[in-house]
């Protein structure tokens, strides 16, 4: 009888391959999700269009919301209970200044400057999002969320698409087949800066369901909320039919499900006869199309006596041109080195004797790793 050459199946074992490709996955992900350098902080570059997590322990200690910069975020609040609120206008962070009461290791433990005046505070800043003021939570939220670009009234709030439309929770219609998928940005860090970016509350990234009515994703670039178009309601009566520029109008009419929405709609005419033959009565949400800032220049350079598109426009010059996020310097100096490496590294750069004891230290660890996987290795498990 011939032996059995084939290696013993232990359930639930790994072999050193699959770990270290799983090591250096989990490793390549950190670098993606963090590339940035966190050195320098914010703060002395004044009001800055940024990233900025909110601090929830800081308002916590001190009853005043907060806001820090990317460095920060890691640097001095690594243990805070951090709030990714994605990107901010006319930001300065808050970290070392009297509205925190934290010392920012950063600009040499000071915890006393002055916060500036000209930043603006909303629920996010508490962990709430959107109109309904909820808890972001990705395990128990269903739909998607989308950033308001202008953020004139809203504080570039974040807003659910069922809130968008009126509804109180999603209530979910068949499926609408869509190629462009919104993307989950609250749980990971995407690009910074882009406008409108499509949040999946449940992590799902494989095929989603839009609500019957919304636009489709890839049908928009960015997302101007209901709040905000009402407070310059006749700049958007003016523009919402310039296809050059909009993509599409929602109205928000309240209801309690898709179907009694879609009821209301069909008792003041289809949604598009409304448009054109009367003034709407409910308020309504813009979604602007790709390359607007240069039709919006156009309107801007063609209507000089019009003064509401010039107002707008010049109280609101990103809409006309690129508005830039402040990123800050790519940390390549460890990017293709892994933890052993750094470890290594580190070694290298102490005194000698906390060198020595580092040494030491690698090759107990090493003689105890090889003492606990030889068993596996010579029954074939590892």
């Amino acid at each position: 009888m011939a032996a059995n050459t084939d290696s013993p199946s232990v359930e639930g074992s790994v072999t050193a391959v699959d770990y270290l490709s799983s090591q250096l996955s989990l490793e390549r992900e950190a670098r993606d999700l963090m590339p940035y350098d966190p050195k320098v902080c914010s703060y002395t570059m004044g009001p800055t269009r940024q990233q900025v997590y909110a601090c929830l322990t800081c308002l916590e200690k001190t009853g005043i919301p907060s806001g820090v910069c990317y460095s920060c975020s890691i640097q001095c609040h690594s243990d805070h209970n951090l709030v990714e609120l994605f990107t901010k206008r006319y930001f300065t962070c808050d970290c070392g200044t009297t509205r925190t009461k934290w010392c920012c290791s950063l600009r040499d433990g000071v915890d006393d400057d002055i916060p500036e005046s000209l930043n603006r505070y909303n629920h996010n800043f508490r962990g709430k999002f959107c109109h309904c003021a909820r808890d972001y939570n990705p395990v128990e939220e269903t739909g998607n969320m989308l950033q308001c670009i202008l953020g004139d009234t809203c504080d570039e709030d974040w807003f659910h698409d069922y809130c968008i439309m009126g509804l109180p929770k999603f209530d979910p219609p068949s499926p609408v087949e869509d190629d462009k998928q919104g993307v989950n940005v609250l749980d990971t860090l995407g690009e910074p800066g882009l406008d409108a970016e499509t949040m999946n509350d449940n992590g799902n990234e494989d095929k989603e369901q839009v609500i019957d009515g919304f636009p489709r994703f890839e049908d928009f670039d960015c997302y101007v909320c209901w709040q905000c178009v009402s407070n310059h309601r006749d700049f958007f009566d003016k523009i919402k039919d310039n296809t050059d520029i909009v993509a599409d109008t929602l109205q928000r009419i309240e209801a309690p499900t898709i179907s009694e929405r879609n009821d209301k709609i069909r008792e003041q005419g289809s949604f598009l006869n409304t448009l054109k033959k009367r003034k709407m009565d409910y308020e309504y949400s813009v979604f602007l199309k790709s390359q607007h800032e240069s039709h919006f220049k156009a309107l801007y350079d063609q209507y000089q006596d019009d003064n509401t598109i010039h107002s707008f426009l010049d109280e609101f010059p990103f809409l006309m041109k690129d508005d830039p996020v402040y990123e800050p310097p790519q940390d390549d100096d460890d990017g293709g080195s892994s933890v052993y490496d750094l470890g290594t590294k580190a070694i290298n750069s102490l005194p000698r004797e906390k060198a020595i004891e580092g040494v030491q230290v690698f090759e107990d660890i090493k003689t105890k790793l090889k003492d606990f996987l030889t068993p596996f290795a010579q029954d074939g498990v590892l």
